[in-house]
């Protein structure tokens, strides 16, 4: 049995434990897995995770919401033992594969999308192509904003050994967890499995998103960013949010770009106030974001940088 078929039934295992029922939806050439938990009748949440994770990812968030919310939790590779062409789905196909989820299990109940790193690329996507499925969109150090450096992306997430571990684990964390330390091995295996290699290698700058593209997504955004975000910098938070229309940045202090990882409380306590925020909006009309306290660091857009070119991560 491969490494990754261990994970894969763990993670089962593990989301079980919590409440989750595992099921897969056949789609063409794609049979997704993913994990459904919360009452059918609650407000419905759909949760993207990163690049070369799992769907336990979101773990703690599953915790913490489950009694009030619904929560569709999709695994968009094999590692978590979705099987789909190349191993794993890429932005677009994430973002189709997904509104086929959503009408199969939610009819046409609106969502609140959140997606993390790759998973929040994949959230813009599907948003900008089906609005009418996105009631409010949640990007946690979110990828896919094309005015960024590139270069040094994909320097750092084309990982060939450990060396390449330990550089990438310097923009995901601020201070790398005790898991994270011992695991530099089965990490190493994850971004260098067909998994990641080839949705790495399908990105193309058509996939990215600019400041026409964010400007035509209406619906409330709040963007949740690590101060320590070494991969897609709080820079790029800012010029995100001044671009879209109706967006909220809210800043996590003393962590890198895996703040699920590093301070996963932290990060469910921002989505707890994002939700209520959102419920006294419903309830009052009003605008929720002027009674907020908040760390956001609001600030003019910086230069852009050219894209030249590159693949995205």
């Amino acid at each position: 049995m491969t490494l990754f078929r261990l994970l894969s039934l763990a993670t089962a295992r593990y989301l079980r434990l919590l409440g989750a029922r595992r099921e897969r939806l056949r789609l063409g050439d794609v049979s997704l897995v993913y994990y459904d938990i919360g009452r059918e009748d609650a407000e419905p949440w759909v949760l993207l995770h990163g690049l070369g994770s799992v769907a336990a990812s979101w773990s703690p968030v599953m915790r913490g919401l489950r009694r009030s919310c619904r929560m569709l939790v999709p695994e968009l590779s094999a590692l978590g033992g979705t099987e789909a062409p190349g191993h794993g789905l890429g932005v677009k196909a994430t973002a189709e594969v997904l509104t086929e989820l959503m009408a199969e299990k939610l009819g046409d109940r609106p969502v609140t999308l959140v997606g993390l790193s790759l998973g929040g690329w994949a959230a813009v996507r599907l948003a900008l192509a089906h609005p009418e499925r996105v009631a409010r969109l949640v990007l946690i150090d979110a990828g896919g904003y094309r005015d960024q450096d590139w270069d040094k992306i994909e320097s750092l997430v084309t990982l060939e050994d450990l060396a390449g571990v330990d550089r990438l684990y310097t923009a995901l964390f601020v201070r790398v967890p005790w898991m994270m330390r011992i695991s530099r091995s089965v990490f190493l295996k994850a971004y260098t499995s067909p998994s990641v290699r080839n949705v790495l290698a399908g990105l193309t700058e058509d996939d990215t998103f600019d400041d026409a593209d964010l400007a035509r997504l209406r619906m409330p955004v709040e963007l949740i960013w690590a101060e320590g975000d070494g991969l897609f910098t709080l820079e790029t938070a800012r010029a995100m949010a001044a671009a879209l229309p109706n967006a909220h940045l809210e800043v996590l202090p003393g962590c890198g770009h895996a703040a699920h990882l590093e301070r996963p409380r932290a990060l469910v306590a921002a989505l707890q106030r994002f939700r209520r925020a959102q419920q006294v909006e419903s309830a009052t009309g009003g605008d929720p974001w002027q009674a907020r306290s908040t760390s956001s660091a609001w600030s003019a857009r910086p230069p852009a940088t050219p894209l030249s070119g590159k693949k995205g991560s």
